[in-house]
């Protein structure tokens, strides 16, 4: 049986929260480098993190149970600006161009690309860089 990584994560709690949901829906899962990175946290970006690998029969699926929950989880918060509950999370990939950034970024964060995640409103248009405390 092959798998392959639906996600990572430099967070225990995190991994095995999602890994709990995707078992219960009895999806074939496990989370590999959880152990290496509990013990050792500072290897993350050099591993990659941990990893949610899920079979790749089901990995269609198993994209979408965690964006239905995602989902769900972001409409219990109202936007700050127009109280809606409409918000979505926008994850921005950007590629250096530099060979020296690229370098750069492979040594602090084990990838040479920039994330940005932010929440966007779809009602008001208003970008949020962290959810709203609730």
């Amino acid at each position: 049986m092959q798998f392959t990584q639906l996600a990572s994560f430099d967070n225990y709690i995190q991994a095995n929260m999602q890994l709990s949901l995707l078992k219960e829906e009895g999806i074939r899962c496990y989370i590999k480098d959880e152990y290496t990175i509990t013990l050792d946290p500072l290897l993350s970006p050099a591993i990659g993190g941990m990893k949610l690998m899920v079979s790749e029969a089901d990995l269609a699926r198993a994209l979408a149970i965690i964006k239905e929950a995602d989902q769900k989880f972001l409409e219990t918060f109202p936007c700050p600006h127009c109280g809606q509950c409409r918000l979505e999370r926008v994850r921005q990939v950007t590629y250096p161009a530099g060979w020296w950034q690229k370098i750069r970024l492979l040594l602090i964060n084990g990838q040479a690309s920039a994330e940005k995640v932010f929440f966007h409103c779809h009602n008001c248009g208003a970008d949020l860089d962290a959810l709203p405390a609730g």
